[in-house]
């Protein structure tokens, strides 16, 4: 229970900033590809806005300059994320309490981070809820399985929101397809915490399949903001791609 009003009024907080995700679709504006074209981050910014004005209910957004350019042009929730792959560890999604801060200082209503208890560099995810709930900011644990989600949220320091975000990305759910809508399922049946499909949603059917199985929230990237790759699909479907045309000219 919360020790006292302060404690309240900072989970009260919380609730409110996830109530606002609720139903809606939120955009990841990331870098796609380090020093790609769209690395830069007053073009990620730009990429949010446009997102917004088609309806997006949120943003998830890589790094504090990103989060600080985007908090002066929307009022949005901003889920922040950090990516430390310089650590060299297999946790790289805000890995410390310290990249937990520094993105609550830049703007981030909502802090996600890997909640793998294994291949951390220091801090334990509990440690970075604790932080962020001090400071009366939500946090989604970005899990790989069920048997992770149910684990993070029965713990003492619970985040917020579940997340399937690394479901096909680790070691061991390499067999997976994202998105993993029975990861989804089965936490939104047991959890009482909200519970976000995110990885491979790339069109409104996947969308309406993550909400009929369960999802508060969806979390859609390569779909919106990824040219490259969308412009792949596309070309994947040429003359070109599909070997020589029947027709003669």
């Amino acid at each position: 229970m919360d020790g006292d009003g302060s404690d309240l009024s900072r989970k009260e907080a919380r609730a409110s900033t996830v109530a606002r995700l609720e139903g809606g679709v939120v955009v990841s504006a990331q870098t796609h590809r380090p020093g790609g074209p769209l690395d830069d981050p007053d073009t990620l910014v730009r990429l949010a806005i446009a997102a917004e004005l088609g309806g997006a209910r949120g943003f998830r957004v890589a790094g504090p300059g990103v989060v600080e350019l985007l908090r002066v042009r929307t009022a949005l929730p901003i889920i922040g994320i950090t990516k430390r792959l310089d650590l060299g560890h297999e946790v790289f999604i805000t890995p410390t309490v310290a990249d937990a801060v520094s993105l609550i200082d830049a703007g981030a209503d909502i802090i996600a981070a890997d909640a793998s208890p294994q291949g951390r560099p220091a801090d334990a995810f509990a440690d970075i809820v604790a932080a962020c709930h001090r400071r009366g900011v939500a946090v989604v644990a970005d899990c790989a399985t069920v048997e992770q989600g149910l684990t993070v949220a029965a713990g003492q320091e619970a985040p917020d929101m579940v997340a399937t975000t690394m479901a096909g990305y680790t070691a061991e759910t390499r067999s997976v397809t994202p998105p993993d809508l029975g990861m989804t399922a089965v936490l939104a049946a047991q959890l009482s915490v909200p519970v976000i499909t995110e990885g491979g949603i790339w069109d409104p059917g996947g969308v309406e399949a993550a909400f009929a199985a369960g999802a508060y929230a969806v979390v859609v990237g390569s779909a919106v903001t990824d040219p490259e790759r969308i412009t792949r699909r596309m070309t994947g479907a040429t003359r070109d791609a599909t070997g020589p045309s029947s027709h003669r000219s």
